[in-house]
C-alpha cells in the first residue's frame, strides 16, 4: 500500500500546472489569427541516428568479449538507442496551420496538437514555443483586428 501511495505522490508532482518554463526571460506575444487552411504533415525522425549511436555504444562496450558478445552488444544497443529516441520524439504526425493576422500577415505554425475541424479563429501565444488555442470567431473579425493593431 505504501508503495502505491509513494508512486501516486511522485507522479502527481510531475503534473503541475503553470506557466511554461521555456517562456521565462522571453517576450511572449499574444495575438489573434484566422485559420486559412490545415494540412497533415509528417515530421522527420532521428530514430535511425539513435539506432546507429546505440549500436556503436553497445559494440564498444562489448569489445573485451568475443565476436558474439560484440554483435549482441551492438544489437541490444541499437534497440535501446532506437527505442529511447522514438519515445523521446513521440509520433511523427503533425499539422501545418496556415494563418492570417492583420499585423503579422500570413504565416505558418506546425504543431502536433490537432485543432477541432470547426476552428476558424485562434489566439497565438508566441514565446519560446508557439501555441495555438481556439477562440470565438468574434476575435478574428477584420474590424476588431484592425482596431486592435491601430491602438483603438
Amino acid at each position: 500500500m505504501k508503495k502505491y501511495l509513494i508512486a501516486v505522490l511522485l507522479l502527481s508532482g510531475c503534473a503541475s500546472q503553470g506557466v511554461d518554463r521555456n517562456n521565462q526571460n522571453h517576450i511572449v506575444k499574444r495575438y489573434y489569427a484566422s485559420l486559412q487552411s490545415v494540412q497533415k504533415v509528417t515530421l522527420s525522425s532521428e530514430v535511425g541516428t539513435g539506432i546507429a549511436a546505440g549500436a556503436g555504444f553497445g559494440l564498444v562496450d562489448s569489445l573485451d568479449g568475443n565476436t558474439e558478445d560484440m554483435v549482441g552488444g551492438a544489437i541490444v544497443g541499437g534497440l535501446v538507442g532506437g527505442l529511447f529516441t522514438a519515445l523521446f520524439e513521440g509520433g511523427n504526425t503533425a499539422y501545418q496551420y496556415n494563418l492570417y493576422a492583420a499585423k503579422e500577415g500570413e504565416f505558418t505554425v506546425i504543431q502536433k496538437q490537432k485543432l477541432d475541424n470547426s476552428t476558424q479563429c485562434v489566439v497565438v501565444n508566441a514565446g519560446e514555443k508557439v501555441m495555438l488555442e481556439p477562440v470565438d470567431n468574434k476575435y478574428c473579425t477584420p474590424n476588431l483586428i484592425t482596431n486592435k493593431t491601430a491602438g483603438i
